[in-house]
């Protein structure tokens, strides 16, 4: 971890700017769309003697820009009303996986903590009306380092959220998200991004094990490559009993544009031509395999499979 980048005041100064005129936008958005809201926990799947929960952290809402780039608004607007959705706004829920093995938990991913867009951030009070523990939390598994992913990972009193869990994230998103120049690597609007990124990964730092795709990071769950919205993205397959299942995080992040038009340039994501290799190449093997998922911004709770519709695919929610 770099001091320079975290300790540089100009560079952190540019930061909350940025984050000043994306939460500006945003909070209009939400005034605009209304609340988003909270679901609780919801069991979603058992594999085996192993239960899979989902969670809800909130969700905000985003410009229908964001959707796709290098495409005609119209072509988004029609697909949007053909699908009876809005066409002025993106309600993003926030769909966080726990895996329970007895009294031991194991979440991917950590929601977005106290400090980023309003709307989310719930994901603590959600798992003390549940009745879960924190404490029993035993392993925190990252996707990829967007603050709706990781900022929870620490409370608002700057501590872990889950204390007696270990941490770990893939060795090319910590090694982007740390890196002295990350600053300039991305647009002035996502530098709060890297900020905070810096600070909760320095935070639990001491506490996390950097990971490979390909690899079983621990019984039953193994690390996919899915690099594109940021350049160390993992999915990953949960398995117990005979059965799997996918957690994306956001490898798909729209029920209807991620399938219809995989091809379609995010506006989200990091290398967009990668993101959309990577979104093909994911939804011919789940299709093949007939794999339930898990999507970290899919309808709540996230569950569903995919279909093959013509040359495109087709969600289909449990």
């Amino acid at each position: 971890m770099s001091g320079r980048a975290i300790g540089d005041h100009s560079v952190l100064r540019r930061a909350f700017l940025s984050r000043r005129a994306f939460l500006g936008s945003a909070a209009a958005l939400v005034v605009a769309g209304g609340a988003v809201r909270s679901a609780r926990a919801i069991e979603v799947a058992a594999l085996g003697a192993r239960k899979i929960h989902v969670i809800s952290d909130g969700g905000f809402v985003m410009p229908v820009s964001m959707l796709a780039r290098d495409v005609a608004p119209e072509a988004v607007t029609t697909l949007l009303k053909a699908e009876g959705l809005p066409t002025d706004i993106n309600t993003m829920v926030l769909n966080v996986t726990l895996i329970q093995d007895g009294e031991d938990w194991t979440i991917i991913d950590a929601g977005s903590g106290a400090n980023f867009l309003p709307g989310s951030g719930k994901l603590a009070t959600n798992l003390d009306y549940a009745g879960i523990p924190r404490e029993a939390v035993k392993r925190v598994i990252f996707t990829h380092a967007h603050p709706d992913h990781l900022w929870g990972a620490i409370d608002d009193f700057d501590s872990d959220l889950f204390p007696n869990a270990s941490y770990m994230i893939s060795e090319a998103e910590w090694a982007f998200w740390t890196a002295p120049d990350v600053f300039s690597k991305l647009p002035e609007d996502r530098h709060f991004f890297a900020a905070g990124a810096q600070r909760i990964l320095k935070a639990i730092g001491d506490k996390t094990v950097r990971i490979k795709p390909g690899q079983e990071v621990a019984p039953g769950i193994l690390a996919i490559d899915t690099a594109g919205h940021t350049p160390g993205h993992l999915a990953f397959e949960v398995a117990g009993g005979g059965s799997s299942l996918v957690v994306l995080g956001d490898a798909l992040t729209h029920r209807a544009i991620s399938f219809q038009h995989p091809e379609w340039k995010s506006g989200s994501d990091q290398d967009a031509d990668r993101g959309a290799a990577t979104r093909r190449m994911l939804l011919d093997r789940l299709v093949a395999d007939r794999l339930p998922f898990i999507g970290y911004h899919l309808p709540s709770p996230g569950l569903g499979r995919a279909e093959k519709a013509g040359a495109a695919y087709r969600l289909v929610t449990a």
